[in-house]
Formats: structure tokens, sequence, C-alpha cells
């Protein structure tokens, strides 16, 4: 067994929690962010597990199908860990088609038949204009597949988190990191689960912004209990996706945008993304109260950086961060692997 040693994660998001839950098991765990749980900005994640927008390498399908079955057994034996399993039916116009390579990971994976396909592209043109009708009829549904996975509230999973975390001894001190060497004197391993932060913490300039925003409404006895995703949507990303009790509608995937100014307009969402969802058309009106939500994904050209790093600081630096869009849906997988390369110290 490896020496317990005292760890410092920092980041207090889901990926950092979740690393300082699993290395909690072993060693002394400490974690050092500003934003810590429900406040971080994992809290604006969708939180549908997917592998997305990042490299499909066998080490990212391998901490995708940990983190699933991780999430799964939560879904089914902790529920008030707020993560439950739906299913859902991710549909595409503009990609050629293919069976994804992280097709055997999910419980349920079935592609779209053609009746299925058809199906789709025999939409209500209620509340379409003449221009709508022709984009759609010209960029029409190719393919699909129909998917279960687990999908979390994340104000509840962060608190879930946190407080299991803390639990299990793990001291959490809120506050603000600006260079690995101050940590040093006090700890032998630092974690950086820092997410954009490592742009300038660990000075990575490979970071490539993606802006997400999505409307979160009340969910009732009529609301859609399985999520569509419709991604190639020649007005753009259109997603609605239920999640305990409520609905979110979005969505945008704005390359290099950085901002956190919501420019979704409410109209042109629900007229999207309500085209296959007759309840989000019929049932929602303008003045309908919904939450919006702006966030930015911590996407890297080179995909998740989880390394070793000996060179810049004085005590050896595990980085963990640029999952892209997949943060939750890598996190245990990752955590596992940290735990691993601190075995290895």
């Amino acid at each position: 067994m490896s020496r317990r040693k005292k760890v410092v994660v920092i980041g207090g998001g889901v990926v950092g929690l979740t690393c300082a839950f699993v290395l909690s098991e072993e060693h002394e765990v400490t974690v050092v962010a500003e934003l810590v749980g429900a406040s971080s900005d994992s809290r604006k994640a969708t939180a549908v597990w997917h592998v997305y927008l990042v490299p499909e390498t066998p080490d990212v399908l391998s901490w995708a199908q940990s983190s699933l079955e991780k999430l799964c057994d939560l879904a089914i034996h902790e529920p008030q860990a707020g993560v439950e399993l739906v299913r859902g039916v991710e549909l595409f116009r503009k990609v050629k088609p293919h069976v994804p390579i992280w097709s055997n990971i999910p419980r349920l994976f079935k592609m779209l038949t053609k009746e299925e396909i058809a199906h789709y592209n025999k939409f209500s043109t209620l509340g379409l204009s003449k221009m709508d009708i022709s984009a759609l009829q010209q960029n029409p549904v190719r393919w699909g597949y129909h998917i279960e996975a687990p999908a979390a509230c994340m104000q509840r999973y962060l608190s879930w988190l946190e407080t299991n975390t803390a639990a299990r001894c793990v001291k959490i001190q809120r506050k603000r990191i600006s260079a690995f060497e101050t940590l040093s004197m006090d700890y032998d391993v630092i974690i950086n689960c820092t997410g954009f932060g490592a742009r300038e913490l660990a000075r990575d300039r490979d970071f490539v912004a993606y802006k997400g925003q999505y409307f979160v409404l009340k969910g009732s006895h009529i609301s859609p209990r399985t999520y569509i995703g419709d991604d190639d949507h020649p007005g753009g990303m259109a997603y609605v996706i239920p999640r305990l009790g409520e609905v979110l509608v979005g969505g945008c995937a704005e390359r290099g945008r950085e901002d956190l100014e919501l420019t979704l307009d409410w109209k042109d969402t629900i007229k999207r993304a309500g085209l296959f969802v007759p309840w989000l058309r019929a049932c929602c009106p303008t003045d309908q109260a919904r939450e919006p939500v702006v966030g930015i994904r911590p996407c890297r050209t080179a995909g998740v950086r989880l390394d070793i790093d000996l060179v810049s600081a004085s005590i050896p630096i595990i980085h963990n961060y640029g999952h892209g869009g997949s943060g939750f849906s890598l996190s245990w997988g990752c955590a596992a692997a940290v735990k691993a390369l601190v075995a290895a110290l």
C-alpha cells in the first residue's frame, strides 16, 4: 500500500470534489478553491452523461465508462445524490451516419430505424415560417440513436458531493490560488482541477471556449419524461432535457465565446427545441417562468490533460483539467486515474 500523503486539490467543481472524495480513501486531502460545490461553475452543466467536446481516445472512453458505472450506481442506490437514469433520442442532420465508438458503454444504445427517422422528418408546422419549413426540409434528420444515461440536478449533486467529501474529513479552504508554489511547503502533492483557471495557473494556452446557454423550466405531470437532442437543427443547437422535476431547454455551443451574456432568444429557442415536443410549443407561453443559465465549457484542442508535472513546483503536480463538455461524464474515471498516479509517486 502506498504511503499516506498530504494532498491538496485545487478546484471545487465536479472534477475537483470527485478527486478529493476518491483520494480521501487513502490520503489526507484538502480542497482549496474560491467557489466550491453548488456555488462553482459546475452547477451550470446540463449534466447528462455523454462524450462531448473531447477527443474520443482510449483513455477518455475508459474514464467515461468508469464514470457511467459509478453514476448509474448512484442513481439506483443513492437517490439523495440527485442523479437519475433518463432515456433520450439524439438526432443528426449533417454528420455522416455512423455508430459512435462509445456505443457499447451506455446501458441502452440503439440506432434509429428508417421508420423512426421518417417519423422525425414529419414534423408539425405549427408556429413555423415558410423559411423555417424550407430549412428543415433541406436539412432532414439523417440518422440518430436511442440512449439511456445518468443525468444529475447539479445543485443537488454538487451539494451531495461536497457533504460526503467533508464527511470523509476532507478540509475545504475557500480562497484563490495564484501560484502552485504557495502550496509546496504544506503538502506532498498538488492536484490541479481548475478547469479554465489552468489557463493562468498552469500557463496553458491550449484552451478553446464553447459558450453554452439554456433555460430551466419547472416540470409538471405533462412535461416530457425523455430527452431529445437536435444538435444539427438548421436554426442552431436544440434540446429538451427533463431532469428531476425540471426541464432544460436550449441551447448553443459557440466556439471562442467567453462572455456570460444571455443572447439566447426565448421565442426562437422554444420554436427550435419544441419541434418534436408539443408540450413546449403548446404549454409554454412567452411569459413562462424560466431561469436562464449561461456557462463556458473548458475545452482544449489537445483534449483532457491528466498527467504528472515535476517541473512547475517543488512538489509533484497532477493536472486534471480540460474536460470540455464532459466534466460530469468523466469525473469518476479521471479521479480513479489520479488516484493511481498519486500511488505511483
